[in-house]
């Protein structure tokens, strides 16, 4: 540990801080052979003789092409304890590791993970080691990185290494505590070689520390050789990079082997991911047995540990790998392929041994990648599509496969993969199976993310036309029916093309064509509605496909564009149920935040709050920045309603943050109604007009928050505002006689109104508010009815009202509208009631998440059922249940619904 005393001080005090339930994750990194395994070899073996149980894996060069290897490596000794997990964790883990089921989300899988973890760590501190991150298979490594951020909640210490070089993914961000090793000084470096090579001159160590630039291994791997220590190097020599010298050097020491060990040592580095046996029984095909190893563990080149051949340092095995020529790898690729019990790992081997194109090396890899798929090892299922692309001779199968690889690649989460595929394929794109599917994944990246500009609505209706196949051709029109509404920018010819083409009598034969049709027609703005949500949802019920998570919400779209918010809402709830299932957690988080939205409309704060704040941290986690916007812009809505406009205003930020440089329409719409909800509180009414205009600018979102036009309007003087809204809310109500919509409309008219058609516009407006479950925006309604009731001296009557208005405000914590109601209702010379004892309102002294894991704990579901519901572990559960009962003052399961009462609205 010469020079690394204060690293070793920062690792030992991370133990330490593990061991008191304080846990943290820490990436050492540094250069080939700066020592990183030493220093953490140190603290494991500290920490393991002070009773830490240690859990391991490592990284290995050409990590295989099934994906999770490293992860069951990990989790291997606690695989007993898999039981304790709640189902569907358990399930996801289960298949990650090949059994048959589902595929789950690697964040499902990574969050049974760190269940299984905390299962451990119950039982005494740990220390999970890391090795080689670098090299981990991809999907190990992102579940190493989503473990990393959580490791705060237990006595673990996350500990990994890595190397700093820019062709490998940069995983710092992701780790609580950064360890950098640099080059030894030169005090340090005479240290260390004084103490491995005591026999030296003083100018011999002077030269090899001059040399060796204060890498460790160098210093140790240099101090035997004289053309290290002995005389000038060259000038080119120096500059050569530290890891090719030091590869140099190892390649000097392998070159005084026999010739049979070299190629030994060859089919060890070429098969560095399979066991001892299969590098032998390789080996025995290449002409070798296994006394052609033995110069070579002489030599400490390699050692069998644990059932494998292990080099000396990782920087050997790629030496001897990268130096030999191709034909030689690919004999022994040829024969590792032969004897290898794992099938993707034998694929991968042939697929090393080919030059050129083989057809039937790239359908081998096609059937691994799909395998892969299967367990949800995305990533690796990507790269095995694109390795099979390389190896295809037909531009068109080539074009197929890459297609492939970049809707593998939309799945594990990697955009920016998988638009580089897109483009790569696109010019040799060609078939209509490939075109369907090149437009389906560039439609979803396009439809979550600010990655990729959509296609144009024109250009979506020429792919359709183009295509044989009804069911595509149908699809493709629903697609741009649902641009039409959620961009709100396409021409009046385009919506009338998409119109004519989904009217064609051959289009819709099948029911689930005929409901894509029903679901196009609406969306473009056509009268045509959907006649049942059951029967449509059990269409889709009846055959989930992927794509079918698009086009469920598109058919949400087209219930709410009715004006029918129950209906919405039993899409998106179905949608949630669904997915939440099927383990498909991106699908299943657009959907939470499709079911905010809707139940903030619908004056379902409180649920539509928890919606959003769940939508939210998912999309953090999974990368889907669209649908955080949307959710932070509701969250924003919900939390003016309440008045907390400290966090209405973090939400918008949030919002603008994640839309990006192009913010969709429908977000930017939501934004600004939320705006103007927090300008209207202040009794900024002009401003709250300028935000609700833009609003209105988008039909879907405008149509309900034009609803409040027409109060702040008339108290900015600008009545004329309300105008164009009026009149596009009016003939919607004419085709869809929403009772919500009514009320709205006829309240606006009545705040309009100069003569004496006030009165009967407003009763109304409550007559049809009260056949809904609007409550806030009927007391709205009852407040300004109030107003005017007040100003009429008609002040008996305007108490009622008001009175009735107040008691909903304060019931769903509505505090700007309850204080207005309060006012006005002081002004009609009501005595004001005495103040009630202040209760302890749970909606403020919880966290959003403790406020929904309280909330479904007194609904009467355990633990598990709440981490399964709301993506945590079931001892997260237990944490946050237990800071509730301290923050409500309680201390039993039983106590939960009172003392949540007071968050119900």
């Amino acid at each position: 540990m010469i020079g690394r005393e204060p690293q070793l001080e920062q690792l030992s005090a991370l133990v330490e801080s593990a061991r008191q339930g304080h846990g943290s994750s820490v990436l050492v990194y540094g250069e080939a052979g700066i020592g990183k395994s030493m220093l953490v070899s140190a603290v494991v073996e500290a920490a393991s003789s002070t009773g830490f149980e240690i859990l391991s894996c490592h990284g290995i060069r050409g990590a295989g092409a099934a994906g999770f290897e490293g992860l069951h490596e990990l989790l291997l000794p606690l695989r007993g304890r898999i039981d304790a997990l709640p189902p569907r964790q358990r399930n996801a883990l289960n298949v990650a590791f090949g059994a048959e089921g589902e595929p789950a989300d690697r964040f499902l899988t990574g969050l049974a993970a760190f269940g299984l973890l905390e299962e451990a760590a119950a039982r005494g501190p740990l220390v999970v080691l890391v090795e080689d991150l670098h090299w981990l298979d991809r999907s190990t490594a992102h579940i190493i990185t989503f473990l990393a951020a959580r490791m705060s909640v237990m006595p673990v210490l996350l500990l990994a290494t890595s190397r700093d070089d820019r062709v490998y993914p940069d995983r710092k961000p992701h780790f609580k505590h950064l360890v950098p090793l640099a080059p030894l000084g030169r005090e340090d470096a005479l240290k260390l070689v004084a103490e491995c090579a005591p026999e030296l001159t003083t100018l011999q160590r002077s030269r090899l520390v001059e040399r060796a630039l204060g890498n460790p291994l160098a210093l140790t791997e240099w101090s035997t050789s004289p053309t290290w220590v002995e005389g000038s190097t060259p000038a080119e020599r120096v500059r050569v990079p530290m890891g090719k010298r030091l590869e140099d050097s190892f390649l000097a020491e392998v070159a005084l082997l026999p010739r049979a060990t070299q190629r030994a040592l060859l089919v060890a580095a070429a098969g560095e991911d399979s066991s001892s046996y299969e590098v032998l029984a390789a080996a025995r095909r290449l002409g070798l047995d296994q006394r052609d190893f033995a110069p070579a563990e002489s030599f400490r080149l390699i050692t069998l540990v644990g059932g494998a051949y292990r080099f000396r340092h990782p920087l050997l095995g790629s030496a001897v790998y990268d130096n030999a020529d191709f034909d030689a790898r690919s004999r022994v690729h040829t024969a590792l392929a032969a004897v290898s019990a794992d099938v993707a790992r034998a694929v991968q081997h042939r697929a090393e041994a080919v030059v050129g194109w083989d057809e039937n090396v790239a359908a081998e890899l096609e059937a691994v990648a799909v395998a892969s798929a299967r367990r949800g090892a995305r990533t690796e299922a990507a790269a095995v599509w694109r390795r099979a692309a390389a190896l295809t001779p037909t531009a068109a199968q080539r074009a197929r496969r890459t297609v492939m690889a970049a809707e593998a690649a939309r799945q594990a989460g990697a955009t920016a993969d998988a638009v580089a595929l897109l483009a790569e394929a696109k010019p040799g794109v060609d078939d209509e199976a490939s075109m369907v599917q090149f437009a389906r994944t560039e439609w979803m990246i396009a439809s979550t993310s600010t990655t990729l500009q959509d296609r144009e609505g024109d250009e979506l209706v020429a792919l359709a036309r183009a295509l044989s196949d009804p069911s595509d051709r149908i699809e493709v029109l629903t697609w741009a029916a649902a641009r039409s509404y959620t961009r709100q920018n396409l021409s009046a010819e385009t919506r009338a093309a998409v119109a004519d083409e989904l009217r064609r009598p051959d289009i819709a034969v099948t029911e689930r064509q005929r409901l894509l049709r029903s679901i196009g027609l609406a969306l473009i703005g056509s009268a045509d509605r959907i006649t049942s949500v059951e029967e449509a949802l059990a269409v889709f019920r009846r055959q989930m496909r992927e794509t079918d998570a698009t086009l469920l919400n598109c058919l949400a779209f087209a219930v709410e564009d009715t004006h029918d918010l129950v209906g919405a809402e039993r899409i998106w709830s179905a949608e949630v149920d669904m997915f939440h299932r099927s383990a498909r957690t991106s699908d299943e988080t657009v959907a939470l935040a499709g079911r905010g939205n809707v139940r903030v409309t619908a004056n379902a704060i409180a649920a539509g709050l928890a919606d959003c704040e769940h939508a939210l941290r998912l999309s953090f986690d999974l990368g889907l920045s669209v649908v955080g916007a949307v959710a932070s812009a509701d969250i924003a809505r919900a939390r003016a309603w309440r008045g907390e406009h400290d966090l209405a205003a973090e939400a918008l930020k949030n919002c603008t943050e994640l839309s990006g440089l192009m913010p969709f329409a429908r977000v930017a719409a939501i934004a600004s109604w939320a705006s103007a909800q927090m300008a209207a509180n202040e009794g900024r009414s002009d401003e709250a007009v300028s935000h609700l205009l833009k609003s209105v600018e988008h039909p879907p979102i405008g149509m309900w928050a034009g609803g409040d036009l027409a109060d702040v309007a008339v108290r900015a003087d600008r009545p004329e505002a309300v105008e164009g809204w009026l009149a596009m809310a009016t003939a919607a109500l004419a085709s869809s006689g929403s009772d919500h919509l009514a009320m709205l409309v006829e309240r606006a008219r009545a705040m309009l109104a100069t003569d004496g058609d006030a009165r009967p516009r407003f009763e109304e407006a409550i007559r049809r508010g009260e056949r809904t479950t609007a409550a806030l925006e009927l007391a709205k309604t009852r407040l300004f009815f109030g107003e005017w009731l007040r100003r009429e001296r008609r002040i008996v009557e305007a108490r009622g009202h008001l009175a009735e208005a107040l008691h909903v405000f304060e019931t769903h914590h509505a505090t700007p509208l309850a204080q207005r109601a309060a006012r006005e209702l002081g002004a009609a010379g009501s005595v004001q009631r005495a103040q009630p004892p202040r209760t302890l309102d749970a909606s403020t002294v919880l966290t959003a998440q403790e406020l929904h894991v309280a909330r479904l704990a007194a609904e009467g579901h355990t633990n598990k059922q709440i981490a399964d519901q709301l993506y945590l572990s079931h001892r997260t559960v237990g944490a946050h249940l237990y800071s509730a009962y301290a923050k409500l003052q309680i201390n039993r399961r039983s106590q939960l619904a009172a003392a949540l009462a007071s968050a119900l609205g």
